[in-house]
């Protein structure tokens, strides 16, 4: 939920709304069902943001292959794991410590689509 104020006028000079505005409200899923069936739920990542480890944990439905990855905002992969056939829960942790501060994308990359989740390094 959200609730906001306008803070400058369409001329371009201070304004202050004297009401706010909204509420705003929206729900983000924890889950994502991918083309066949394929399914991976509970991606989660924590803490987020963090100083240097992140811990991953999600749960696949299906055997399936997934390549786990850590890009910069330029594509370059930082970290990367393959799981071959896997079902069921999953757990890791990866430490940024050696980067700069900043914002980082977890994937998870299978044959039926890439499930992307921003990272915050502080």
């Amino acid at each position: 939920r959200v609730m906001w104020r306008t803070w400058c006028s369409a001329t371009g000079g201070p304004y202050r709304s004297p009401q706010w505005d909204g509420p705003v409200i929206w729900d983000q899923p924890t889950s994502i069902r991918l083309e066949g069936g394929t399914a991976i739920n509970n991606l989660d990542v924590y803490p987020n943001p963090s100083k240097e480890l992140f811990n991953v944990t999600f749960t696949s439905e299906v055997k399936q292959n997934i390549e786990l990855r850590v890009v910069n905002l330029l594509g370059e992969i930082l970290f990367k794991e393959n799981l071959e056939e896997y079902e069921g829960e999953y757990s890791t942790s990866f430490n940024l410590i050696e980067y700069s501060k900043g914002i980082y994308i977890l994937e998870l990359d299978s044959k039926n689509g890439l499930l992307n989740k921003k990272i915050v390094l502080q």
